[in-house]
């Protein structure tokens, strides 16, 4: 069977039309469909990269609320012992001594432990009748209405922290007015550390006794491990990002060394 010229022509248009519709098919719709993945992984790329950015952008504003923040911890902790070794703690309540001339016979000092400091709460609407006021009221000589005001109060409690704790017992000798032993315990007081005399004990003067006694004072230290603040403040307000290149090449050197 011949075909004539025109039947040829549409043969091959037809054919040519195949190909098309089959390269359509088998490639340039495939490419468009990675094309389209490819474009929705750049768009979610895109905002992974805009929310990084915006975190590196307020970085500066967290480096400057760190080191403020710095600034306040070194005033606060600059009341508190640092805590050290029971000998570095016993030297330090030493020198005090001695420069009050108290005479140490002995000095015994506990390992720190981990203890709950809280808050001391006055209420604002009942300052006259707060709970050491009415607990040193040994003889009842408070009113009945401050009684009556602090039956009635609302408890506030404070705030918490657990801080190290040291328990110290000194045994010297003094004079039974403790001359030298209570300006020990003044200095204590005005030190502005966190530390206190718990209790100072003496035994009862005889008739005919001398006018020397021999006693313990029971000391209690508060300490914490100091902020480095210096450390702090030298922290760059600026993001420095290290290529992943360069990141690779880093664990690829580590991997090989071990």
């Amino acid at each position: 069977m011949k075909l004539s010229y025109r039947d040829k022509v549409i043969f091959v248009c037809v054919i040519v039309v195949l190909i098309l519709v089959a390269g359509v098919f088998l490639f340039i719709k495939p490419k468009f469909e990675e094309m389209n993945y490819a474009k929705i992984a750049l768009e979610a790329k895109q905002v992974e990269k805009d929310d990084l950015q915006a975190k590196i952008d307020t970085f500066p504003q967290l480096v400057e609320t760190l080191k403020n923040t710095a600034g306040e911890v070194e005033e606060l902790q600059s009341y508190f012992l640092t805590e050290q070794d029971p000998y570095l703690n016993e030297q330090f309540i030493h020198e005090i001594l001695d420069k009050n001339n108290v005479e140490v016979t002995g000095m015994e000092t506990a390992y720190t432990v981990a203890g709950k400091l809280e808050e001391y709460v006055v209420v604002p609407s009942n300052v006259a009748a707060f709970d050491l006021l009415v607990s040193g009221d040994l003889y009842n000589e408070l009113p009945q209405e401050v009684y009556d005001v602090y039956n009635n109060t609302v408890v506030e409690s404070g705030g918490s922290v657990v801080i190290g704790v040291t328990d110290m017992t000194v045994n010297y000798n003094d004079t039974y007015e403790l001359s030298d032993v209570l300006k020990f315990v003044d200095e204590i007081g005005d030190y502005g550390k966190t530390m206190n005399v718990v209790s100072v004990s003496k035994p009862d003067k005889g008739e005919n006794a001398e006018n020397e006694t021999k006693g313990s004072l029971a000391l209690r230290l508060y300490s914490i491990y100091p902020l480095n603040v210096e450390k702090v403040m030298e922290e760059a307000d600026e993001i420095q990002l290290v290529p992943v290149e360069e990141t690779a090449a880093d664990e690829t050197v580590t991997e090989a060394a071990e």
